[in-house]
């Protein structure tokens, strides 16, 4: 947007919205980081890096909200 103005809300209120559960059917997270380490060699620094990814917890289960995982991250699942 120029001159610093900010995009327009979208007009929509939470009754448009619809709940993401967890797999357990939980509605409540809580947020936890995951880290990550990339090699200097990769990087060309002088240290390894270490890379910070915000996570959401299942407050019941424990588990990641895949939905919200960067796709390399996700959970994958063996179809048999």
């Amino acid at each position: 947007m120029q001159n610093g103005q900010q995009p327009p809300m979208p007009n929509f209120s939470l009754n448009d919205t619809r709940d993401i559960p967890c797999e357990c059917g939980n509605l409540i997270f809580m947020q936890g980081m995951r880290f990550k380490k990339v090699s200097r060699l990769i990087t060309g620094e002088a240290k390894d890096s270490i890379i910070p990814i915000e996570v959401f917890l299942c407050t019941q289960c424990g588990k990641s909200l895949q939905e919200l995982m960067p796709d390399e991250l996700k959970d994958k699942k063996v179809i048999e």
